[in-house]
């Protein structure tokens, strides 16, 4: 499913004070934050039918109702559990249900959002990879001749692609090779004689996350600084050497483009002063943002968090990018301290992350909208992407916005929802547990609470 580009709040499903025209997602929001009245909270009834009363652990409060007989038992037997919702009020954040909220646990891909955040932390919202093919200084000559050759270097664009794979596999919004080979073309060279040389140095040599399953190749295709079709062959496995088919592909676009290219392919290292011939940039990184979170894709996760390294210090690994990625976080006392980052897609059960942690981040979105409004916008809403067959009653898939997560025995949810008197919650569950089919169904039924005003009743809202 294509995101889409502008996921907002509908004024007839929000009953506060309306947001300005056109307001995203996001802003439409920290407007219901800023008309909201401070409101004193109290036992939330609806949110302890999930098993989610603050307090550290479940209580029954209503166990004549069957939804908090079965959830309350749920919780009682998987303990290991980190759950926070707080109610985003002007005054500050509410605390309003809670289970060992810094406990940290393995998130699986609820892991994106801190990738998503460190990301857009690191270069901005509006921030486009640019892929460059060079040439050797003084190597162009008479007739667009490159006399030797060219250099293509990569740029950690995840989004690299034939148009074919785009349209295919990435949601129509991969960076056109085509259009790469089209611009050499149209700067004026005809003629590369000493083939293409393919600069991959942006990143480290690791092709995978730290601490990963060896199954966990099909997961995710190798990483490179440079990456065309997301690393995967025509048949669908993935290429031996990024570098070497990166290169071929380019050669086959530039050829289609009229340009002749004699000589091979090889791995290498640009020159020095070298003269660009041909570039091309990838959507902004918001746009990205809209394919990774709602498809969960894995490569996107992978690829960003090395770019957050080679950008944000200059080392294009993993390992710098999760340090990275911690200390944006501490710096604004959201981590905890058994917070641990080992990789950007949530793919590793190493990952330690905890609900309060979490819910931090998309608090954090929330008060600063120049990148957050990205972030919450990416967030799929019922019924989408990778929440295709999960909240999508009427009066709840239009009112939030939540990451999934799901490996072996982790199942999480984390977002924000708006619920029908106005009220903005941010949410975190994450739950380690074999019983993912009833993990999830208590996550889906305390945000449906949430979405739908239980838990403002609750509350003693109006």
């Amino acid at each position: 499913m294509t995101p889409t580009p502008s996921r907002c709040w509908p004024p007839d499903v929000v009953t506060a004070p309306a947001a300005p025209a056109g307001a995203g997602a996001a802003a439409s929001l920290r407007h219901v934050v800023s008309e909201a009245r401070r409101r004193p909270p109290r036992a939330l009834i609806a949110l302890a039918a999930a098993g989610v009363l603050a307090g550290g652990g479940a209580t029954a409060l209503g166990q004549s109702d069957p939804v908090a007989s079965t959830v309350d038992a749920f919780a009682r037997k998987n303990p290991s559990i980190s759950v926070l919702v707080q109610r985003l009020d002007p005054s500050g954040p509410v605390t309003v249900a809670s289970w060992r909220p810094d406990t940290s646990l393995t998130p699986a891909s609820t892991m994106k959002i801190v990738t998503s955040a460190s990301a857009l932390l690191t270069v901005g919202p509006e921030f486009r990879f640019t892929t460059r093919l060079e040439a050797a200084p003084d190597s162009t000559g008479p007739g667009g001749t490159v006399s030797g050759p060219a250099y293509l270097i990569g740029a950690g664009d995840p989004m690299l692609a034939t148009r074919a794979y785009s349209r295919a596999s990435l949601d129509k919004l991969g960076t056109p090779l085509e259009e790469l080979a089209r611009n050499v073309r149209e700067q004026g060279t005809t003629r590369i004689t000493g083939g293409v040389v393919v600069d991959e140095t942006l990143f480290d040599r690791e092709r995978m996350g730290p601490m990963w399953k060896s199954s966990y190749r099909w997961e995710c295709p190798p990483l490179s600084g440079i990456a065309i079709n997301q690393n995967r062959a025509q048949n669908g496995i993935n290429v031996s050497s990024p570098a070497i088919a990166a290169g071929q592909r380019l050669v086959t676009a530039l050829r289609a483009a009229g340009v002749e290219v004699s000589g091979g392919v090889r791995a290498g290292r640009d020159a020095p002063g070298g003269e660009i011939i041909g570039q091309v940039r990838s959507e902004p990184l918001a746009r990205i943002l809209d394919f990774m979170n709602a498809h969960s894709d894995n490569f996107t996760a992978e690829t960003l968090t090395k770019d957050v390294g080679a950008y944000g210090a200059g080392i294009g690994a993993t390992r710098i990018g999760t340090a990275r990625a911690e200390n944006l976080l501490r710096e604004r006392g959201i981590l905890q301290a058994d917070d641990n980052f080992v990789d950007g897609s949530g793919l590793s059960h190493s990952n330690r992350v905890s609900a309060a942690t979490l819910v931090g981040v998309l608090r954090m979105a929330q008060a600063e909208p120049d990148w957050g409004d990205v972030l919450i916008n990416s967030l799929p809403q019922g019924g989408e992407g990778t929440l295709i067959r999960r909240l999508k009653g009427p009066r709840v898939r239009k009112r939030i916005h939540a990451k999934t997560g799901y490996i072996n025995q982790v199942a999480s949810l984390a977002g924000t929802v708006v619920s029908t008197s106005g009220t903005p919650y941010a949410f975190a569950f994450l739950m380690n547990t074999p019983d993912i089919g009833g993990a999830q169904k208590t996550m889906d039924t305390a945000v449906t609470l949430l979405a739908t005003g239980r838990a403002d009743d609750a509350a003693g809202l109006p």
